[in-house]
């Protein structure tokens, strides 16, 4: 266990120290900041509930169960179990970009909520299948950039959105919803 403590550490300070640059100085503080994710968030409920109508609530409905489920398990549940404390507290060189909470480091709950949401979103939209992955790996290397998250943590938070989104999409397939043939066959105007 030590060698993959010592792996994960080590991966930490080269994406931390030494890929750091005045362009991620910049960007990945921004990146990670919840609030900024905000405007964005309300334009794409604005943009599916125009484009799709009533098909679309049972995909906010489900994006809502899975952000959630991720944010309650890994927040509240694993890491209270874990314990794992973030890198900024123990590693002595670390480029830190942000406030160093005092909550624990694993697993990633921004890394959580972004990666079941990419999930979900990817089922429910496939269309859009990259732009919320790509989003995701941006959100989720911007902890380990500003210092605040492991890789393990990030790796950690993924398995958890992973488990939440695919758990509300089998309940949405078992209750006949949400589905990309839902969501694309119905609309506006549409029987």
């Amino acid at each position: 266990m030590d060698w993959l403590l010592g792996l994960d550490t080590a991966v930490f300070h080269f994406i931390n120290v030494t890929l750091a640059n005045p362009v991620t100085d910049a960007v990945m503080p921004f990146v990670t900041n919840g609030e900024h994710w905000v405007i964005a968030v309300i334009l794409s409920i604005v943009v599916l509930v125009h484009s799709r109508g009533k098909a679309s609530w049972p995909v906010l409905l489900g994006a809502a169960l899975v952000f959630a489920a991720c944010d309650q398990a890994s927040a509240h549940l694993i890491k209270p179990l874990v314990e794992r404390v973030r890198p900024c507290h123990v590693v002595p060189d670390v480029h830190l970009l942000v406030g160093c909470s005092a909550s624990r480091s694993f697993p990633s709950a921004h890394a959580s909520n972004a990666f079941g949401l990419a999930v979900f979103l990817s089922w429910a939209l496939p269309r859009l299948r990259w732009w919320w992955v790509g989003l995701c790996a941006l959100m989720s290397l911007s902890r380990i950039f500003v210092g605040v998250h492991y890789p393990g943590d990030v790796l950690g938070g993924f398995a958890v959105g992973a488990v939440a989104s695919l758990s509300v999409i089998w309940a949405m397939r078992a209750l006949g919803m949400g589905g990309p043939n839902d969501v694309h066959r119905t609309g506006p105007g549409t029987p």
